[in-house]
């Protein structure tokens, strides 16, 4: 399981069907059933997949509707697998971690090598993550993270490698920034701080004043960080209409639209635009008619336009011949601004989301844009769950609900970006309403009364990831995403070891020697 989360939809597959076998042939039926009785947490997992099935009552599209069933199916197998299983001893729970280390360099090396030596400037960072969504595998090294320093500090069995499993943990956190999936990051940082403090503030720290001054330095300087960022960003020129120049070299008179906000770099994108001189003078230079699209099906003079802006030149025949062959490859790669050849920078990564809100808020056209797509996500989303807020859409026409309110939108979005809510929470509420959202989230934190392992600073952390990235993403809808956060809630929740167990093991240990 903890391989195929990673590398393999089939490995899932095919590691919760043992897993379900397994739990069938062990037996043990009634005092599996009495554990789950007495921690209500697993049934109430096993309950949503229930809602889910009776959510196909009020459905009409079927087809959809069996497909998130299968999903689903998870919500059955793994808290019922995993939750009420005999406990792992310390042994078996200290090589799951292993593997899944192990797993998670592995992957985090492949995706290294094939974005920083094998790809080309401004190639998508997503190459970083070659066997499944960035997005989650930036979720699952943060439980990294925390399982690297978890054995640094508790394992017993593996002390001598208490150095390695620490620089383990420090390299999950560099990758993680390198894959720069904003969501995985606000979510993994947000865990970590949130645990440090918890535990300066109980004092169990050397130092832990200094963690909290470190803590608070690291927020402000951040937030200094990003408001800088957005200071430059809106530094834009300052145009004097008396002072521009009318025509071309060759005589062509410039078009200008001084009411636009559309900038690059500074630069208004709208301004000193001679469209015959660009379109003549960029065939000339590019196999890319001027009115085709580039590799990344974008529309090549829109792209030029930009690029153009970006690099400070006039959209006229001097400006498209000071574009070096880099240049020429870049726009003809959809590359709309010459600072995203950069794109291993984190400037560049907080310059697109920027960009992306800023055109958003002007009142164009957010497809493409993963930030600035969201915001579009939650308004319809929103408006779908006040239209159903009772008892929701039903299992199968959550998509049905979004294609209606697509086609009702001023301006055109394709079909490949008409996705859903990108918010867990929200996608419960537009399903079964604003019961099914209680329901959702009285199941989510009802594992903090299974004591004392909710406690625990593995589980707390993982939780707060898994919670933080249902702002943003629907991990539920997904099989990694709802594996992924399954398989960590209930093996960190009923087989993490105890302080007593620990202690116990390692008295025992003591006795032999």
């Amino acid at each position: 399981m903890v391989i195929g989360m990673q590398f393999s939809h089939f490995l899932v597959s095919m590691s919760m069907i043992l897993m379900a076998t397994n739990y069938l042939a062990e037996g043990k039926y009634f005092s599996k059933a009495k554990f789950v009785w007495e921690n209500y947490t697993i049934l109430l997992f096993v309950g949503l997949f229930a809602i889910h099935i009776i959510g196909l009552l009020w459905s009409t599209d079927m087809d959809y509707g069996n497909r998130d069933i299968q999903i689903k199916l998870p919500l059955f197998a793994l808290p019922m697998a995993i939750g009420s299983s005999k406990k792992l001893s310390i042994h078996r729970f200290e090589w799951i971690l292993l593997f899944f280390l192990a797993t998670s360099f592995l992957s985090s090396i492949v995706g290294s090598v094939i974005y920083f030596i094998l790809s080309q400037p401004g190639d998508d960072y997503r190459l970083m993550s070659p066997f499944m969504s960035h997005i989650r595998l930036s979720l699952m090294m943060g439980i990294a993270v925390f399982s690297a320093f978890y054995l640094s500090q508790k394992s017993i069995q593996w002390q001598k490698f208490k150095i390695a499993f620490i620089l383990l943990g420090f390299w999950f956190i560099i990758y993680l920034f390198m894959l720069r999936a904003m969501s995985g990051i606000v979510a993994v940082v947000a865990a970590g701080f949130i645990l440090i403090w918890i535990i300066s503030s109980q004092k169990k720290m050397k130092y832990h004043q200094l963690a909290k001054v470190i803590l608070v330095s690291f927020t402000l300087t951040s937030i200094g960080y990003i408001y800088t960022q957005v200071s430059n960003f809106y530094a834009v020129e300052q145009i004097d209409s008396t002072l521009l120049d009318k025509k071309t070299k060759t005589g062509e008179s410039y078009t200008f639209d001084l009411n636009s906000k559309d900038f690059e770099n500074g630069h208004y994108i709208n301004l000193y635009v001679a469209k015959d001189e660009l379109e003549t003078s960029w065939n000339e230079i590019s196999q890319f008619p001027y009115d085709s699209l580039d590799t990344r099906a974008q529309f090549i003079n829109h792209t030029l336009t930009r690029y153009l802006t970006s690099k400070g030149l006039r959209k006229d025949r001097e400006g498209v011949y000071a574009l070096t062959d880099q240049d020429i490859w870049a726009i003809e790669n959809g590359i709309a601004n010459v600072r995203y050849l950069n794109s291993k920078s984190l400037s560049t990564l907080i310059y697109r989301y920027i960009w992306e809100v800023h055109n958003y808020r002007i009142g164009n056209n957010p497809q493409g844009n993963s930030l600035a797509q969201r915001f579009l996500f939650w308004k319809i989303g929103a408006e779908i769950f006040t239209e159903n807020w009772l008892y929701g859409t039903g299992t199968g026409d959550v998509q049905i609900a979004f294609d209606e309110k697509y086609q009702s939108l001023s301006f055109l979005i394709k079909n490949k970006y008409q996705l859903r809510a990108h918010n867990q929470f929200l996608t419960m509420g537009i399903t079964f309403g604003g019961i099914g959202l209680i329901y959702f989230l009285w199941m989510l934190f009802s594992g903090f009364t299974v004591r004392p392992n909710s406690s625990s600073y593995l589980f707390v952390g993982s939780f707060i990831i898994m919670i933080v990235s249902m702002l943003d993403e629907d991990t539920f809808e997904t099989q990694f995403g709802i594996t992924y956060a399954l398989f960590f809630y209930f093996l960190f929740l009923f087989h993490q070891p105890l302080k007593s167990e620990l202690i116990a093991w390692e008295d025992a240990q003591k006795g032999i020697i």
